[in-house]
């Protein structure tokens, strides 16, 4: 079980930090758009422990967590809501009061870094973030530095420091009532005051001279007039700069560095010292441990550390604080911790540990009857910056005549995407790291919070993250390209026992946003660790009979069998989750061997693997090299034999030679159907590299795609031979200047010997691609080629090159001819009929739906009449999965004929994919 910790669980889930919006038009016409923010100190101020500033703007942004924080305990992060509060901006201060729940705000307070103090009050149903007026000024109070606001009733009262140092009460009605009165009578209270604080309901005032100074809220309320107002001075705190207070202790930090602790509410009590904190910056207190190996006193010293008064232990998990914000509300105190890169990390003294919180910031608007529009210049086009540039909205059919050609949107950004986003491993694994959407010119660095955890180190060249002991961190990515601002990405890196893989997984699932469930490259993500987990559940390493691993109906069925089972509870965790499959589970079964060895035997029999329809593929392991037979095509891959050996044997040289064997051991000189070779690599050079064939006397590239989640290039054999992994870059002079991804996509291609390129060198990519050339790039993508095969084409005869691969394709089934016995190589191809092999080929090979409506996604084209009928659903899948972009001119001229360049694209995006 130890190798599959090694597998990556990949869910895709980009969060970058200044990209990744979404937005969805509600029932009652408010335009909601989202944003997602990890590293949100890096845009914002932390006002208090719920409000956040824009330093761009000024904008005012309440935040909150999901159903809070304990409710989560078993999710990787928090997943919280910023929602901005209309009509405020340049905050210095503020404080708000909520009803039931921290995200229904019913009103605030608010001061400006210009001294003025505003507030709004809601109406009975009226609460953000739809309030139905503006905060107001509060005209009497000017100068002001810092309050505190406390709520009683109905009404509020303020306790305002001003510039000067006096200190003066404020109240007035809380709510829009007519009858509510303007304000209640204003008192001095203090002068000569530095800074105010509140817990309770007390007020604490340090002064200028280093006296502490208290008082009860409640005594300033109109109800409580008669009461004595009394202000006392703390005795025994002098020359006090700072003080850090608690529902049952609190500490005052003195001028000579030393730290103090009293009763908070008990007026007998003389302050201690705390002899522990040394280099103190704020004392973080826990009350309700469930762990026994924390402490309840934690000092946050200079080092941005969080170190025990009682253990001197550093608290785990957390490193390079920057500041500490504590707040308690009604149940265990809560905490939040911004670190050093910027990042919030949130828990409460309920919880374990820290974890990160990751934003989702959306942006409202109010209907008719308010007055906050889209106050950060949001559009309202729905956009998706990971690597969908389209929307699924319906737009109408509105067609409209245009003589614009149909472009690709061209990708310049160095938008990235990470394979995976939750890595778990054992302790001592290590997994390489993949970046998808890499342009050329992009250079990716990598930094790991907590190196204790986990490190980076390269093989050649290729980032490899190892797990170093258990424990959970980040590991983070930057791009950056030229020209353009960096992007961020990152992946939960998880260390543990083998035991964890699952339970991992169903974390994981749990805790994707409800606004990504719909995400064509979240859902995949999903299916795919989904799939590893099956795999991870149904693996076998039988013992070999004669040296020879035997793959039988008994050993099948107990493969099988865990498969399923692994399949239902993956099957339901999505299900429950509310994540919709865009294509059904590919289930992979295993059989292991022993490591260590250069030769590797596997007898199959026919029978067990025929007509099954419980399982999809089974991998046999060859060392590190592995074979994948897909059980679909085991009928025509036995043909008439019984039995089929297939030996393997790592040669000197690093290469892997194939033999096929019948039962008597002699030598086939082909089987009738692709078997999956994956050989073992980094991705050191994936654009570049190819997988070669040799026969002995010729060696030729077939191919080749590298494959994260199993370390290593797979590609499909079908002949004895030696296959290597060996460097074949290409290039071309005409592609000089073009866009970043249609320079990858050929440049991938052809060192893959899937394109090739004209006369002189050349690619011209603006020419138009015939028949035959598409029909050459597909068989040797879909690696079809068969020099066998005999074709039945009037207009199709050897030694034409394009020969054997239109009659392999006819063979596959992968081009068609005419009805009249013609197959026109030399006739261009249209848009639809290239869309539609790609996207047939993706339904067949990947198991993807066609979309049940395809209007849903045709309809963001003006000219979707130029679609013809038979074209719609494999036009539909093809913009959902990303085959094809929406043009800019939303024209997607359906019967007109296409270059070899965005054949090259379109193949790129489908290789990719399969």
């Amino acid at each position: 079980m130890k190798r599959y910790m090694a597998a990556l669980i990949s869910l895709m889930l980009i969060l970058t930090a200044h990209s990744g919006t979404v937005q969805a038009i509600q029932s009652d016409k408010k335009v909601v758009s989202e944003q997602h923010y990890t590293r949100v100190g890096e845009d914002y101020d932390i006002l208090d422990e719920q409000v956040l500033s824009s330093k761009k703007d000024g904008t005012a942004w309440i935040w909150y967590i999901n159903n809070g924080l304990s409710h989560y305990t078993s999710d990787t992060v928090y997943k919280a809501h910023m929602v901005q509060i209309p009509g405020l901006k340049d905050v210095k201060q503020i404080d708000v009061r909520g009803s039931g729940s921290s995200k229904d705000i019913r009103g605030y307070v608010a001061l400006k870094k210009d001294g003025t103090v505003w507030y709004w009050d809601a109406k009975r149903t009226d609460n953000l973030p739809y309030p139905t007026s503006d905060p107001l000024l509060i005209k009497e109070l000017s100068n002001v530095t810092s309050f505190v606001a406390k709520f009683d009733g109905n009404y509020k009262v303020l306790f305002v420091l001003k510039s000067d140092g006096s200190v003066w009460t404020w109240g007035r009605r809380t709510g829009n009532s007519k009858n509510a009165k303007s304000s209640l009578e204003q008192m001095k209270l203090l002068d000569d005051v530095a800074s105010l604080q509140s817990i309770g309901g007390h007020v604490f005032a340090i002064k200028k001279d280093g006296s502490v100074w208290k008082w009860r809220s409640s005594s300033y309320f109109p109800h409580n007039r008669s009461s004595s107002k009394t202000v006392e001075q703390i005795t025994g705190l002098s020359d006090i700069v700072n003080i850090d207070l608690g529902s049952i202790t609190s500490y005052a930090y003195k001028q000579d560095g030393t730290v103090w602790s009293w009763r908070t509410y008990r007026d007998d009590n003389a302050p201690v010292q705390v002899h522990t904190a040394a280099d103190v910056r704020t004392i973080v207190q826990l009350d309700f441990l469930r762990d026994p190996n924390l402490d309840k006193m934690y000092a946050f010293r200079k080092d941005g550390q969080l170190w025990s008064l009682e253990s001197e232990k550093v608290f785990p998990e957390l490193k390079n604080i920057v500041s500490v914000h504590q707040r308690e509300p009604s149940g265990p105190k809560r905490y939040h911790v911004l670190k050093e890169d910027q990042t919030l990390w949130a828990w409460e003294s309920a919880s374990d540990y820290p974890k990160l919180v990751v934003f989702t910031k959306r942006m409202e608007q109010r209907g008719e009857s308010g007055t906050v529009g889209n106050q950060a210049g949001q559009t309202g086009t729905p956009t998706d910056s990971h690597t969908d540039k389209r929307s699924d909205k319906q737009t109408g059919d509105k067609p409209k005549t245009t003589t614009t050609t149909s472009e690709p949107r061209v990708r310049t950004a160095p938008d990235i995407s990470l394979y995976p986003y939750v890595t778990m491993l054992p302790p001592g694994g290590n997994q390489s790291i993949a970046v998808n959407n890499l342009l050329p010119g992009t250079k990716v660095t990598y930094t790991i919070d907590d190196p204790s955890i986990g490190s980076i180190s390269y093989v050649n060249g290729t980032p490899v993250v190892v797990a170093n002991k258990p424990g959970q961190t980040i590991v983070r990515a930057t791009g950056t390209r030229t020209g353009y601002p960096d992007v961020f990405a990152y992946f939960m890196l998880y260390v543990a026992d083998s035991n964890r893989l699952s339970d991992t997984y169903y974390t994981a699932v749990r805790t994707v946003p409800a606004a990504d469930k719909q995400k064509p490259y979240i859902v995949e993500g999903l299916i795919q660790a989904g799939e590893l987990v099956i795999t991870a559940a149904s693996s076998e390493q039988p013992v070999p009979v004669n040296g020879q691993v035997v793959i039988n109906a008994e050993l099948m069925n107990r493969i099988a069998g865990s498969a399923l089972k692994a399949k239902s509870e993956v099957e339901q965790s999505l299900s429950e989750s509310g994540i919709v499959l865009a294509r059904e589970l590919v289930v992979n079964g295993e059989v292991l061997s022993s490591p260590g060895q250069n030769g590797y035997t596997f007898m199959l029999h026919k029978d067990s693997l025929i007509g099954r329809k419980d399982i999809d593929y089974i991998t046999v392991h060859a060392g590190d090299a592995k074979l994948m037979i897909h059980v679909a095509t085991a009928d025509r891959l036995f043909h008439s034999y019984p039995v089929i050996v297939i030996h393997v044997v790592k040669e000197t040289n690093g290469g892997y030679r194939v033999q096929f064997l019948d039962e008597q051991g002699r030598e086939l000189a082909s089987v009738a159907s692709n078997i999956g070779l994956i050989l073992p690599a980094s991705q050191s050079d994936a654009t570049n590299n190819s997988v070669f064939y040799s026969d002995g006397t010729t060696t030729d590239p077939i191919g080749g795609k590298f494959n994260p989640y199993k370390n290593g290039v797979e590609a499909e054999i079908n002949r004895p031979g030696t296959y290597y992994l060996g460097d074949n870059a290409t290039s071309f002079p005409d592609m000089e200047g073009r866009d970043p991804e249609l320079q990858q996509a050929v440049q991938f291609l052809a060192s893959k010997g899937i394109v090739k390129g004209k006369a002189g060198g050349k690619f011209e990519p603006d020419t138009l691609i015939t028949r035959a050339e598409f029909t050459s790039m597909l068989v040797k993508a879909f690696y079809a080629l068969d020099k066998t095969a005999t074709e039945s084409f009037s207009d199709v005869q050897s030694p034409q090159w394009h020969h054997p691969y239109i009659a392999s394709s006819e063979k596959k089934d992968i081009v068609k001819g005419y009805p009249d016995g013609t197959f026109k190589p030399d006739k261009t191809i249209a848009r639809e009929e290239m869309i539609a092999i790609g996207a047939r080929y993706l339904h067949e090979k990947k198991n993807y739906f066609y979309p049940s409506n395809p209007d849903v996604y045709l309809n963001q084209f003006e000219d979707k009449k130029t679609i013809s009928n038979w074209a719609k659903r494999t036009m539909a899948l093809a913009v959902k999965q990303r085959l094809i972009d929406v043009p800019a001119n939303k024209q997607i001229k359906a019967r007109e004929a296409v270059t070899r360049g965005e054949a090259t694209r379109m193949l790129y995006r489908l290789y990719l994919l399969l």
